[in-house]
């Protein structure tokens, strides 16, 4: 049951209170939501209302998708009907060439999506047809403005087909360079605080008395770690980096 004269009031309360909300989040850079299901930007409620005016009409179709969007898939279910498309055309799919493409009007974005293997992680990018819009990276979001229905109609006209090209080298460098900074050895090294570094600094310049060569290198490998807040501290009880406090650090060695 809905209060029927009531309901557009209602939903537009709900939607001034969330938009309020999200803008004063944004203006003071909030880092946490107001309250569950709250978040800081701007949601557009479309969807909700097109589903409650659904419902009101009776129509059943809402209970059908279980309220979800019907491209609204996980990422099993896209498993699933890989593997039963696999079942029934895998000798036809592993027989195209590579490159191959097609195309369907649907959604509400017009672009590109490609597929690529960059070694054994495939990556998946959507080029607005623009050219010049943002690039989107999730998986689940690219299988999402895929989805299509068996008896949807290809439709790839040529002048839009032949944009492929330049928005496929959008992507490939999109994809390179995120393979770039996941292999630089730079990015793959733990993040080490501040204090540590500069205690291993001090400890390879000046030495430590009573330790030999390897021990003192041992010691300064051992400072340059991922340590926490709690080593931190004990570390800040006997070692001062020089200029912290105005003066140089004190004169006994640090031990991690």
């Amino acid at each position: 049951m809905f209060p029927d004269r009531q309901l557009e009031a209602l939903l537009a309360l709900e939607q001034r209170i969330r938009r309020k909300l999200a803008q004063a989040a944004a203006s003071i850079g909030l880092d946490q939501v107001v309250f569950p299901g709250a978040g800081r930007t701007e949601h557009v409620f479309a969807d909700d209302r097109e589903e409650i005016e659904a419902l009101r009409r009776e129509d059943p179709s809402l209970f059908e998708r279980g309220g979800e969007d019907v491209h609204a898939h996980s990422g099993e279910e896209y498993r699933q009907e890989l593997r039963k498309g696999m079942e029934r055309w895998g000798e036809r799919i592993r027989g195209l060439p590579w490159g191959v493409g097609s195309g369907f009007v649907g959604g509400s974005r017009a672009g590109y999506v490609f597929c690529a293997r960059a070694f054994d992680h495939v990556r998946m990018r959507f080029v607005p047809a623009d050219l010049d819009g943002e690039i989107e990276r999730d998986t689940l979001t690219c299988l999402g403005m895929l989805s299509c229905e068996e008896t949807t109609e290809r439709t790839l006209p040529e002048a839009f087909a032949e944009g492929a090209f330049a928005a496929w080298e959008r992507a490939r460098r999109d994809i390179y360079e995120e393979w770039l900074e996941a292999t630089d050895p730079a990015n793959l090294q733990p993040e080490v605080r501040p204090l540590f570094k500069a205690a291993a600094d001090h400890v390879r310049t000046h030495g430590s008395e009573g330790l030999s060569i390897e021990e003192r290198d041992r010691l300064a490998d051992a400072l340059e770690a991922p340590w926490g807040l709690r080593q931190e501290k004990r570390l800040r009880e006997v070692f001062t980096p020089e200029g912290a406090d105005g003066g140089p650090p004190p004169p006994r060695s640090p031990r991690p």
